[in-house]
């Protein structure tokens, strides 16, 4: 076990895999090489997989692994399970979600504990990212000296790729409050539940950002938000439970928040339908519309429709093909 810096935070790095044999490797490398070491590194694999576990269990016991009995079908379960293993075996003040083929720098966790030493009333602190298509080499990290910004969640709602959890050290206490039960992620979603945290965390405080690239972020083609159907679909259900849990805790601000976005992923989910056109993809388009229109009353909806059936939403016609496609069912999980 690696010993941390003087007044940092302790950090436990709560990783989820699964199938990520060809990858893993190289991302605990990268852990275990940073100049500011995590404190402990749990990673839970989501049912079994023996190659990944063979992996894993090279690296000894720098990297505590842990094999869940069945799969889940996303990274909130075996996430969650990390978690419940460092806080039954000792904790760490703040915990880290990187992916299982993210490549953090080496100075990406220094960096982002140094924000939460400076920012103490921030709930999270994130660090940029390079984007980085394999099979080209992952990016050279660069250096500059970058300041300190807030992140609060209106920005985080209109521009929530530009700073990821994955690259980000979020403090512990405030991942046991954002839900009754304690933990970070939301078991009912398999998908989105970066943004579920995410959202629950800023809603009780801006977190702290840097532009300072702190990792290489692997972009993968066959990867659930690389088709739009698929994600903006999960977004709208993510949406929808937020809306749910704001109007249960009194906050009908946020409610409205989360309707108005909720509207917005559905809008999109249901232009990359009928852009995409395989059999029946227009009539689910426009089913999602017209329920919409009657569930919100909100007449962007209906417009929306008129227009792609016009031919003229110029928001569907400047849309990528690429993500007109449809996603491999394994890939769902």
């Amino acid at each position: 076990m690696t010993h941390p810096t003087r007044n940092a935070p302790t950090v436990g790095i709560a990783m989820a895999a699964y199938r990520a044999a060809e990858t893993i490797g190289d991302s605990l490398r990268a852990i275990l090489a940073q100049s500011r070491p995590p404190t402990r590194t749990v990673v839970a694999i989501d049912g079994p997989d023996p190659e990944t576990e063979t992996v894993v269990q090279a690296f000894g016991p720098e990297v505590e692994c842990l094999v869940l009995p069945r799969n889940t079908g996303g990274p909130g379960g075996p996430r969650n399970a990390a978690v419940t293993h460092l806080r039954a075996t000792g904790d760490v003040d703040a915990y880290c979600f990187l992916d299982a083929d993210d490549v953090p720098y080496r100075r990406f966790l220094e960096v982002a504990t140094d924000l939460l030493i400076r920012h103490p009333e921030a709930p999270i602190a994130y660090t940029g990212f390079d984007f980085w298509h394999p099979p080209e080499h992952p990016p050279s990290p660069k250096d500059p000296t970058e300041r300190a910004h807030s992140w609060t969640l209106d920005e985080y709602l209109e521009r929530s790729g530009e700073h990821l959890l994955s690259f980000s050290v979020v403090r512990s206490g405030a991942c046991t409050a954002v839900r009754d039960g304690g933990l970070p992620f939301d078991p009912e979603l398999r998908r989105n539940q970066d943004y579920d945290l995410t959202v629950r965390l800023l809603a009780e405080a801006p977190g702290v950002a840097t532009a300072l690239r702190g990792a290489a972020y692997r972009i993968a083609s066959t990867s659930h938000s690389a088709s739009g159907v698929a994600a903006w679909s999960s977004r709208l259900l993510a949406n929808e439970s937020l809306g749910r849990h704001f109007r249960r805790s009194g906050r009908p601000e946020l409610v409205a928040i989360m309707d108005r976005h909720a509207g917005s992923a559905l809008r999109r989910a249901a232009r990359h339908l009928w852009i995409r056109a395989d059999t029946g993809d227009r009539p689910a388009a426009s089913r999602l519309l017209l329920d919409d229109f009657t569930k919100r009353r909100d007449p962007r909806s209906m417009a929306v429709l008129l227009m792609l059936a016009l031919g003229l939403d110029r928001k569907a016609t400047g849309m990528s093909a690429r993500d007109h496609r449809q996603i491999d069912p394994d890939v769902l999980g």
